[in-house]
């Protein structure tokens, strides 16, 4: 089951902003359908107590506030380098740059 970019998620949220929310309803309620029945979706690699409950997980980065948990990487990812490109793509080269120069400082 992909649930990055899921067709059903993207047909509800297209539904939801046209205003016909009892079809989009009814399209999350299958996309849920869906994810709970597929078993163990969890991305994350670390063997935690939290692992594949979204709710625990979710809730416990919110609480702490570190860090965002592994599932939302790539989504985040994405946005940020579609940001990156209104300078050109140049965010790896400032990262670089500033990386080097606080080594200088040290």
């Amino acid at each position: 089951m992909i649930i990055d970019g899921n067709e059903l998620a993207i047909l509800q949220d297209r539904l939801e902003k046209e205003g016909r929310h009892q079809e989009a309803w009814d399209v999350k309620q299958a996309f849920l359908r869906q994810v709970r029945e597929s078993g163990d979706h969890c991305p994350c690699p670390e063997s935690c107590p939290h692992h594949g409950n979204c709710f625990e997980c979710v809730t416990l980065h919110r609480g702490h506030r570190d860090h965002l948990p592994m599932c939302m990487w790539d989504m985040v990812n994405e946005r940020l380098h579609l940001l990156s490109r209104m300078t050109e793509g140049t965010l790896q080269r400032y990262e670089e740059t500033h990386t080097e120069e606080k080594k200088q400082d040290a």
